[in-house]
């Protein structure tokens, strides 16, 4: 009985299907984005009461005012949206309606201030309101920033393949040079680099949409997409010269 079971062959190893790693990838991607989202309105609400409390939730209404002002500077046409201004407009037209006014939230908001007054139920609900408004009205304008700046990373997405696709070719030509030319092999740096790939090409997003601040996005992208290039070249160049 023992011999059988040491004699039991291993069980070999199932990989999931590309449908599964597909709808896998993009539930990750969305848990990073609400998990995104979320840190962003925590940011904003220790600010309210740390740093911009004067400000209230006029702090966040600013911030999307200067991210419209980017968006409308630096991408007036894309590959990817034909007017990416006027479509984010009417994306946040959209979220409005449905999120403030349809929902009934934007009454409630308008009765709430004008009815804080008195000792009854709905008085303390009232009063509630009032005592929280910066704080959900910022969790809204951070939420519409959100969109505004997701929207931006979409469209600075050929930045970053062109970028790695002039890395890949060039990385690519300094590995046949290296292998005709009998050079020598790194496996630590090849390591190295292709670790540092997927952190540049995600950390950059994390933290663009978490900033408590506006900042024009070329100043995190174009470093980030250079860097990202260069990360690409060395894995490229580097790779083991025959397989």
């Amino acid at each position: 009985m023992a011999t059988s079971t040491q004699n039991t062959p291993p069980q070999p190893i199932q990989h999931p299907g590309l449908i599964v790693s597909a709808i896998s990838l993009v539930l990750r991607i969305i848990g990073l984005l609400i998990a995104s989202l979320l840190f962003s309105i925590l940011i904003e609400f220790a600010g309210l009461l740390l740093f911009w409390g004067d400000q209230g939730w006029r702090h966040s209404q600013a911030m999307l005012e200067n991210e419209m002002s980017w968006l409308s500077e630096h991408f007036k046409s894309s590959l990817i949206l034909q007017q990416p201004g006027q479509t984010i407009v009417q994306c946040l037209d959209f979220l409005n309606q449905w999120l403030l006014v349809k929902t009934g939230f934007a009454d409630f908001a308008r009765q709430a201030r004008l009815l804080s007054q008195g000792n009854g139920f709905w008085s303390w609900i009232n009063q509630l309101y009032v005592s929280i408004e910066d704080f959900v009205l910022a969790a809204v304008y951070v939420t519409f920033t959100f969109v505004v700046r997701l929207t931006i990373l979409v469209l600075v997405t050929p930045l970053f393949l062109l970028t790695m696709f002039t890395g890949l070719v060039d990385g690519l030509m300094r590995r046949d040079l290296r292998k005709f030319g009998a050079g020598r092999e790194s496996s630590f740096v090849y390591h190295r680099a292709k670790r540092a790939v997927l952190p540049l090409l995600i950390v950059p997003w994390l933290i663009y949409l978490s900033l408590p601040f506006s900042l024009n996005p070329m100043t995190v992208f174009l470093p980030c997409s250079l860097l990202l290039g260069v990360a690409t070249a060395i894995t490229a160049a580097t790779f083991k010269k025959y397989l």
